[in-house]
């Protein structure tokens, strides 16, 4: 790392195949993001920690990685999905530690490093970016993970975003977390704090919906037959609901919170970014979602509906000691946007990418000036 410069070290899930210890990162004295698939690989709350950059990224993060003139990519091949449609800036120079030499070909200003991830540690020492360090300081109070307005409840209903900080509190130490794919995966990579030995585990850049039951189930067995929190929206539960009855057959353990919102708030998003009218996302559309607390009660699951945050409260407490497979199922918004979001722009037909660090909705980046802490 080159002294004096603006430096970031990005993790993704190949450090964890790797088997080396990601916690060493977090001591050069860099700051560290990592990509989604990556998120549960150091302590959230770290100091030299600052989030998961991408698509939908956390704003602090998505500056962090913009600003920065030294990237360093370690098991992380750095998809669209993490850095965007427009990707990195030409100027950025890139160090990638990775075993596909395919996936560093992508990138025109990308030098391979001709080792392992344990080989790249060992000949890493400590960067003196103390001035760099302070501005990233600065944009992490500037942009916290859940939002004033941005996050705020709706008449009627509880923000999801808020949601996964109530959920936070109930962890366990060594929580395993399922969360399927679909809109109710942005608040929990974006508003979510974890720390190892803690999983979050899904399907990634594959975007299946309805991974979530199925996943849960083999995590339980991993863990012979221990507890799996399961997150899941009420469109994923519709993909592969049947498997309820393997839960309740094996008396898995499964806490099953289901995000309701009427429908596919990922398909409603892009039909507003489109200006086109809603088509099979809801129940005006032609879409409709059952009871999910009778549809549970079937399978003999002991199961409750959340309107308020009172009740939310009271029931995830309940939830967490429940012995045995238990659904909750919370109503948000149908409405909800999940932001922040790099919105592309729509003009006359054509789609153009936003510049990485302009989220939507956009906010007042941090500048030099006030962000001079020193």
């Amino acid at each position: 790392m080159k002294r004096g410069s603006k430096p970031v070290i990005i993790l993704g899930y190949g450090v964890r195949a790797s088997g080396v210890d990601p916690r060493t990162f977090l001591t050069y004295g860099v700051p560290v993001l990592t990509s989604w698939q990556g998120m549960d690989l150091v302590d959230n709350r770290h100091p030299m920690y600052f989030g998961r950059p991408g698509i939908y990224g956390q704003r602090c993060a998505n500056r962090v990685l913009y600003e920065a003139d030294q990237v360093i990519a370690v098991g992380c091949r750095l998809s669209p999905w993490t850095i965007g449609h427009a990707g990195l800036r030409p100027e950025q120079q890139l160090i990638m530690v990775d075993v596909d030499v395919n996936e560093v070909a992508r990138f025109n200003q990308a030098v391979l490093f001709s080792g392992d991830i344990e080989q790249f540690m060992r000949q890493t020492s400590q960067a003196q970016c103390n001035d760099w360090t302070t501005l990233c300081n600065a944009w992490r109070f500037e942009y916290p993970w859940i939002e004033s307005g941005t996050h705020d409840d709706t008449p009627g209903y509880m923000n999801s975003y808020r949601i996964m900080g109530e959920i936070e509190k109930h962890l366990r130490p060594d929580e395993v977390i399922v969360a399927d794919n679909g809109s109710l995966i942005c608040p929990v990579f974006q508003a979510l704090h974890v720390k190892p030995p803690q999983r979050v585990l899904t399907s990634g850049g594959l975007g299946l919906m309805g991974c979530g039951l199925p996943a849960a189930i083999g995590a339980s067995f991993a863990r012979d037959k221990g507890e799996v929190l399961c997150l899941v929206g009420d469109g994923g539960m519709m993909l592969n609901m049947q498997e309820l009855q393997t839960i309740a057959h094996h008396q898995l353990p499964i806490k099953i919170i289901i995000f309701e919102n009427d429908g596919y708030s990922m398909i409603k998003g892009t039909h507003k970014n489109m200006n086109l009218p809603y088509a099979g996302v809801d129940r005006g559309s032609g879409v409709s979602m059952p009871d999910f607390c009778k549809l549970a009660a079937a399978f003999n699951f002991s199961t409750c509906s959340v309107t308020k945050w009172e009740t939310l409260r009271q029931r995830l407490g309940l939830l967490f000691h429940f012995k045995g497979p238990f659904v909750m199922v919370v109503h948000i918004d149908p409405e909800q946007e999940f932001v922040p979001r790099l919105k592309p722009i729509v003009s006359e037909g054509k789609i153009t990418p936003a510049r990485f660090d302009q989220l939507s909705p956009i906010s007042k980046p941090v500048t030099l000036v006030e962000a001079d802490l020193a």
